[in-house]
């Protein structure tokens, strides 16, 4: 074996070939002054002393080196760590060696052997340090590095320690940047054609092909001292052992790179000459004291680092801007690398066994203090992909790109017991950018839904769609560091601030398709990178010793150990352990009796029970939350100056635009809260949107229209809010024509008729607030609070009860002034059924397989579902090797191609590739489908356990039940116009007020819905109509017991499902007396306007028409036929699903009965159905334990109120009703039997309360 492979000698391997050497010496740069002389223009920035030097050594000569080839090898790997062609460099070098003092002179022992003494000769310690002014022009110039040669380089410089001896002065030794400022001076500056740093991305250090390349093209480079300076083009190259090889990640043209070296010293970083060596038996006396360091001045102690970027358009080239190639395999390769450059260097020989025990050396990663960056880019590109067969991406084009910022390094020391280097911790002293005319486009491939391809498919068409732009862009941060004296937090500066200026965006069909399909490909990767983790096994490991309620209890063991806390514990121990009637003067009801006391001769109150002018907003949880005054710093400022999105559906024509002047989004940090016993922090969110407003095309608009051409944004006047001023000039006439700033007005940009398309305002200005309360789930740490609030007191009365800690989110709009024809009011259907509510189909098939597995996964215990995931995992695993080896293969044949083979070994090469190439895709499907099962599998896994646990706290009692979420939305005003085709002429109005939905998630994932409204007014407004009012409630006196005025009031409270099942424990629906004035002309109006794509001839009833007939037919025969041997029998599993998905399980229902005003008129002058003023009443409804859809609901209510109205409108009409003026009560059952002749007794009395049960339906008297 030794004979086939010989074993290697050497570390290193170091070749030069034709070598050309010329050394040239004049009289013009000899003699000590003439050098001396252009020593100091060579190295002027250094001083020089003030005495007269003397040196041992001083020579300067010109020189000039050429050679061919220049190459370092590390032992056998078979790329060179550097690699240099056609090398030429000339310029004066200087050598200069200052003679040593006393202090710097060693005496060595010479052994001369016998019979002779030892002989001791002096030494100086003083280094030769060189002087250069060196022009340099290379051809090619490549470097290599990457940590897979890390152990090899230790090993060299281990092996030069036994060849150079280090310096004999006691001193630290330095680094080997101090080394080169200390030895190395003057100016270098080379012209490289071809510059490339090679980043290793493997740990194999005989790789060849994982690397990042990093390429300068003509650059010219000028090296003096703390300077550096680069001009090219830079470009950055992936190369990797797949399809993505050689991609071009980054391409910079006409770059200027400088890089600004500060060095942090105790003394002058630039005096050189001033250092003194001390030989080990001439240390100083003050010294004895303290480590002797001949280098302390000069040392330096950090790096302070400037790096300034910046481009120009090519003077020949002015459509060639910066860009940036981006594909999903290309992230993954780059976080890979990320994490190879980024990990700890293993040490090599090192330790009392190799007796080497000097401390390591310090990195130069962790010796910056600080860095600035400045960047200036004149226009910038990004494109990202999914994947190389470019079917679905995105671009960003960018105009002007300014930033700079300042980073700070911190080393934080750790004390945990052990021995740990400190821990780098890069934080953000300021940054400022600004980015001008950016833009945002969506692409995807017409037939994206084919993602496999064969290498001779020709790739399909990319449609390019728009989707955001701003005008101008500006950031800034501004961090204040605790730790420097004097320096407090401003509460309202807050530490980063955004404003966007002008910002155009649209949201359509295919953008939400691309989009989609983004995101969901993100989350695949991300959620695969995450369950094949070993994360992802800690979750459902149980400790036998512990239970996941251990933390919540309030023993001393779960909680921290704070003197702070203990404090509070102690105050609060102290207060329990009093009487209950101390508890009661030191509680709130006593400071309630003292203010009382107190103003009882000063202020008059009286109560009054008209609540009407009481604002609902203390009762909004998320408002409250986000308004107290508890604020530490402001953390994010977010300003959108004159926003416009525009919003186009999917069925319908036309699209809508959402403008804001000035829309404000304010995060707060507050101080900890106290939630379940535990100390949280608390984060809020606070916006605003003013003068926000609502535009649609009034118009369809051509068929070929688009929402990517011809889009009318608005402009500037019509966005922001206009002051009422009087025109001073003629000019501005013209522009109020055919405009307005109320709701209904068009805007266009040509006066009168014409054929453009015109936008009309639907929403008017107005004003829309969001608040958001969030606290988190795990404690904080308690040494970094400054003042840690008191624990809430128990509660000791009904009148004492304090608001928790809840999860809040509060939306608020103040007046609505609406106004819509049916094609608006058709796109805003639209947009909300299909843009806003859209789920995707995937999404879809995801949901109901998750629901599957739920179902199937609650017939096995947790126990066996370990197994089956632990395998899941070792497939994709595999999977995931069995590509990257098909990738590898892949890559091996196409490289083979390209070296032009013979005919008989291309077609086999390509009979290759494409069976490789199918093979990929199979095992991409494979991965896809594995990884999706693995995704649901844990999912399922989680959350059984967390239902578990949940379980096991509800019957232990070890946490009450509290609300943990709470969703809020209302609005105070609201009019809805109702129009006709042109915008104009109105329909009907709609009036709305006081408007509340609240939905309350409880920890035992019960959820209460409560959905209140205050007023309710709907008018007819079409000409020469009898009855004016539509809907409305009906007069009531100011004494009559109305719970704050509200017209509608609907309350749920859902249970946690049962097997899938929803469970609605209370339902109540309460409705105020109504009046009902109705038209059969105003009828067919509405419902024309509602559904405008129904036939206008047809009559709008009930009626179904032969063709649905004929559908229900169809779906009914094949309902009963699926019992038949053609269909497959249903599982339980997709029995359960079914019924959970479609059934709800009602246990109370209630609606109170509801007295109502009819009045009716038809199209004729007099009919049998015309009404004037009849007095109805809806019924009282029960239902108890029924298990409904929400459309059997309804059609319960419909048929249960039918009967009962129907037989009081018809009583009513033929006058059948009790002599009211008769005081005799004999009178009511004649009438009653007289109604029983007629009609007979199938109607039931009035005052009557239906109810239904488990036992049936009601059944009404024969």
């Amino acid at each position: 074996m030794y004979k086939a492979a010989p074993p290697r000698t050497r570390l290193f391997a170091w070749t030069m070939t034709d070598v050309e050497i010329l050394i040239l010496a004049d009289p013009t740069i000899h003699g000590t002054e003439k050098v001396i002389n252009i020593m100091r223009e060579i190295d002027h920035e250094t001083p020089w002393p003030e005495e007269p030097i003397d040196f041992s050594t001083l020579w300067c000569r010109v020189v000039s080196l050429r050679c061919t080839e220049w190459k370092f090898v590390l032992r056998d790997f078979p790329q060179p760590l550097m690699d240099i062609r056609k090398y030429y460099v000339y310029g004066q070098l200087v050598g200069a060696e200052q003679l040593a003092p006393k202090r710097a002179i060693r005496t060595v022992a010479v052994h001369l052997g016998e019979p002779f003494d030892p002989y001791v000769i002096e030494r100086g310690m003083l280094p030769l340090k060189f002087y250069h002014d060196f022009n340099c022009g290379i051809e090619s110039f490549s470097y290599a590095f990457g940590p897979c040669w890390e152990p090899v380089i230790a090993q060299c410089n281990l092996s030069f320690s036994q060849i150079s001896a280090p310096s004999r002065d006691p001193s630290p030794p330095l680094t080997f940047w101090d080394k080169m400022r200390l030895l190395l001076h003057g100016r270098l500056t080379m012209e490289v054609k071809q510059l490339t740093v090679l980043l290793h991305a493997s740990l194999d250090p005989y790789n060849t092909t994982e690397e990042m390349a990093i390429t300068w093209e003509g650059v010219a480079m000028d090296w003096t001292n703390a300077k550096f300076v680069y001009k090219g083009d830079l470009n950055v190259f992936v190369r990797t052992a797949s399809k993505y090889d050689d991609v071009q990640l980054l391409k910079i043209p006409n770059l200027k790179l400088i890089l600004g070296i500060q060095w942090v010293c105790l003394g002058d970083p630039n005096d050189h000459h001033s250092i003194i060596q001390c030989a080990p038996d001439k240390i100083p006396e003050y010294s004895s004291n303290q480590v002797h360091d001949s280098f302390r001045a000069f040392r330096s102690q950090n790096v302070n680092l400037s790096i300034v970027l910046e481009t120009k358009p090519v003077p020949n080239e002015p459509n060639s801007p910066p860009l940036l190639l981006l594909y999903g395999s290309t992230l993954k390769w780059i976080e890979n690398l990320k994490l190879i450059l980024s990990g700890v260097t293993r040490p090599t020989k090192r330790g009392k066994i190799f007796k080497n025990v000097r401390p390591r050396k310090v990195q130069l990663s962790r010796h910056y203090r600080k860095v600035r960056l400045l960047m200036g880019l004149h226009k910038f590109q990004v494109f990202y992909w999914m994947s190389f067969s470019m079917q679905r991406g995105c671009e960003f084009f960018g105009g002007r790109l300014s930033s700079s910022s300042e980073h700070m390094l911190s080393l934080i020391p750790l004390d945990d017991g052990l021995k740990h280097r400190p821990k780098a911790e890069w934080s953000v002293v300021y940054m400022n950018s600004e980015l001008n005319d950016f833009e945002v486009w969506l692409k995807s491939a017409y037939h994206d839904e084919f993602d496999t391809e064969t290498p001779s498919s020709p790739k399909p068409p990319v449609e390019k769609c728009y989707c955001l732009s701003v005008a101008k862009v500006s950031y800034g941060r501004e961090t204040a560091f605790p730790s420097q004296p004097g320096c407090e937090r401003n509460k309202d500066m807050p530490t980063h601030k955004l404003v966007v200026y002008d910002l155009r965006g649209a949201w359509t069909k295919s953008n939400r398709n691309v989009a989609f399909a983004l995101f969901d490909t993100f989350m695949k990767n991300t959620r695969l990178k995450k369950n094949l983790s070993t994360d992802a096994l800690k979750f459902f490991r149980k400790d036998s010793t512990s239970t996941p309620l251990k933390r919540r209890n309030t023993d001393a063991s779960g909680t921290p150990t704070n003197t702070a806390i203990q404090t509070i514990q102690t105050s609060s121990a102290v207060q329990d352990s009093s009487s209950p009637m101390s508890k009661l003067q030191s509680g709130h009801a006593a400071n309630m009796l003292q203010q009382l006391i107190a103003e009882v001769d000063n202020n008059a109150v009286v109560y009054s029970d008209d609540l009407s002018a009481v604002s609902r907003q203390p009762h909004l949880q998320g408002l409250q939350a986000c308004q107290e005054d508890d604020v530490m710093h402001k953390n994010w400022q977010i300003t959108l100056v004159n926003a416009q999105v525009l919003l186009k559906g999917c069925e319908t024509k036309g699209y809508i635009i959402i403008s804001a002047a000035k829309a404000e989004i304010i995060q707060r940090i507050h101080r900890p809260a106290w939630k379940d016993r535990t100390l949280v922090s608390k984060t809020t969110w606070v916006g605003s949107l003013e003068c926000m407003q609502y535009y649609a095309t009034v118009n369809a608009g051509g068929e070929n229209d688009t929402a990517n051409e011809n889009i009318m944004w608005l402009t500037i006047d019509n966005i922001q809010e206009k002051e009422s001023a009087p025109i001073s000039e003629p000019s501005e006439v013209p522009n109020m024509v055919g405009s307005g700033v109320s709701v209904g007005a068009v805007v266009s940009d040509t006066v009168g008729a014409s054929n453009s398309r015109q936008l009309q305002r639907i929403v008017s200005r107005c004003k829309c607030e969001f608040f958001y309360a969030d606290y988190g789930d795990i404690s904080v740490d308690l040494e970094a609070i400054a003042e840690i609030p008191p624990p809430p007191q128990e509660e000791v009365g009904p009148w004492e009860s304090k608001p928790s800690a809840v999860d809040a989110f509060t939306l608020m709009h103040h007046d609505l002034d609406v106004c819509t024809n049916s094609l608006q009011y058709a796109m805003l259907l639209d947009i909300v059924n299909n843009l806003l509510l859209y789920v995707e189909p995937t999404r879809k098939e995801a949901l109901e397989k998750l629901a599957r597995m739920r179902f199937k996964l609650q017939l096995q215990t947790m126990e066996d579902q370990r197994k089956p995931i632990q395998n899941k995992q070792m497939e994709v695993r595999t999977l995931q090797s069995k590509l990257r080896r098909l990738e590898k293969e892949s890559y091996l044949v196409n490289k083979a191609l390209e070296e032009n083979p013979d005919e008989e070994e291309l077609i086999e090469l390509r009979q290759d590739a494409e069976r490789l190439e199918r093979l990929m895709n199979e095992c991409k499907n494979q991965l896809n489908t594995q990884s999706e099962e693995l995704d649901l599998m844990l999912s399922c896994y989680k959350e059984s356990q967390l239902l578990a646990n949940a379980r096991l706290a509800t019957t232990r009692s070890d946490k009450p039940l509290t609300i943990v979420r709470a969703n809020e939305i209302c609005f105070k005003h609201a009019q809805w116009r109702l129009t006709e085709a042109d915008g104009q002429i109105g329909i009907a109005d709609l009036v709305l007020s006081n408007f509340l939905y609240t939905k309350n998630s409880k920890s035992d994932d019960s959820v209460e819905h409560l959905l209140e409204l205050g007023y309710l007014r709907m008018t007819n407004l079409l000409p020469n109509e009898i009855y004016k009012e539509v809907l409305c409630p009906t007069e009531i006196q100011y004494d009559m017991p109305i719970e704050h005025k509200k017209v509608l009031r609907v309350f749920c409270r859902e249970r946690p499902p049962v097997g899938g099942i929803s469970v609605k424990e209370h339902f109540e629906i309460n409705l105020v007396p109504l009046t009902i004035g109705l038209t059969k002309k105003f009828y067919n109006t509405m419902m024309k306007f509602c559904f405008p794509e129904r036939d206008e001839t047809s009559d709008y009833n009930d009626k179904p028409t032969e063709e649905e007939v004929e559908q229900k037919g169809k779906k009914i025969r094949s309902r009963r036929n699926r019992d038949s041997n053609f269909y497959v029998h249903i599982d339980d599993v997709e029995k359960m699903k079914e019924r959970a998905e479609k059934n709800k399980l009602f246990v109370y229902i209630k609606i109170p009965e509801v007295p109502v005003k009819v009045s009716y008129k038809g199209n004729k002058e007099k009919n049998l159905e015309d009404l004037r003023d009849y007095s109805l009443v809806i019924p009282t409804l029960e239902y108890h334990n029924m298990t409904w859809t929400w459309l059997d609901l309804l059609m319960a209510i419909r048929n249960d109120s039918k009967r009962v109205i129907l037989s009081q409108a018809i009583k009513q009409k033929l006058q059948i009703k009790r002599n009211t003026g008769s005081l005799d009560d004999c009178s009511a059952p004649q009438e009653e039997d007289k109604a029983r002749m007629l009609f007979g007794s199938r109607h039931a009395p009035e005052n009557r309360s239906i109810r239904k049960g488990v036992s049936g339906v009601f059944k009404f008297g024969k």
